[in-house]
C-alpha cells in the first residue's frame, strides 16, 4: 500500500510518510536513517539534503501534526457550539489521532532522549496547554463550566496525567495508545460518574 503511494510523492514526500508510519508503529528512537531511506527508496544523500539528522525529521514531523492538530482544534474552540459539544469533539478527535499511535512511540513522544526533540516537544506542550486555559477560563466566565475549579489546578492535573504517560507502569495497563488516551481524558473530564451523551 504505501509502496504504491510512494510512486506520487517527491522525494521528500516520501522519506516523511515512510518515517511516520515507521515511528508511529515502532517508536523514532529504534528506526534508524537507514532503515527510513531503505524503505522510502531513497539515498542516504537525498535524505540529508532535507535534514540535518533524524531528530530534525522527528521534529518537522511532529510540527506538521501539532499544526494540523491545532488548526481542527482552534476551528472546534472558536465555533458556536455549546461547551459540552466542543469538548466531546476535542476528545473524538484525539482518540482518533491516538488510533495509529503505538506504545513505542507514545514512550518515544513523552520521553525523548535528544534535547532537540524535548525542548520542541515542552515548546508544543506549553503553547497547547495556553490555548486550552483561555477556552477553559471563558467557558468558566460563561457559566459553561463549573465556577468553582480552579483553572490553575485542573491545568496542573493535566500536566501532571500527560507526565504519567512515560511511566512502563501506566503504559503496561492499556493494550494500545487510543485506550490510554480515552482513559486518562476521560478520568480528567467526567471523573468517576458515569459518561452521558
Amino acid at each position: 500500500m504505501l509502496h504504491n503511494c510512494l510512486l506520487y510523492m517527491t522525494k521528500k514526500e516520501k522519506i516523511e510518510s515512510t518515517a511516520r508510519e515507521l515511528f508511529w508503529k515502532h517508536g523514532f528512537k529504534k528506526v534508524s536513517v537507514d532503515e527510513i531511506c531503505k524503505k522510502a527508496h531513497v539515498s542516504r544523500k537525498t535524505y540529508y539534503t532535507y535534514y540535518a539528522n533524524k531528530s530534525a525529521l522527528v521534529i518537522s514531523i511532529l510540527d506538521k501534526l501539532t499544526s494540523e492538530m491545532m488548526l481542527i482544534y482552534n476551528n472546534i474552540i472558536d465555533s458556536d457550539k455549546s461547551f459540552s459539544q466542543k469538548m466531546h469533539e476535542m476528545l473524538v478527535l484525539k482518540f482518533e489521532r491516538n488510533k495509529d499511535f503505538s506504545m513505542e512511540f507514545v514512550a518515544d513522544f513523552f520521553n525523548p532522549d535528544a534535547a532537540d526533540i524535548l525542548e520542541y516537544f515542552n515548546k508544543m506542550v506549553a503553547e497547547s496547554m495556553q490555548t486550552t486555559k483561555e477556552f477553559f477560563i471563558k467557558a468558566q466566565e460563561k457559566g459553561e463550566m463549573n465556577p468553582e475549579l480552579n483553572i490553575d489546578y485542573v491545568m496542573w492535573m493535566m500536566q501532571k496525567q500527560m507526565e504519567l504517560c512515560s511511566l512502563p507502569e501506566l503504559m503496561s495497563m492499556f493494550p494500545d495508545a487510543e485506550t490510554m488516551a480515552r482513559q486518562i481524558s476521560q478520568s480528567i473530564v467526567y471523573g468517576i460518574m458515569p459518561i452521558t451523551e
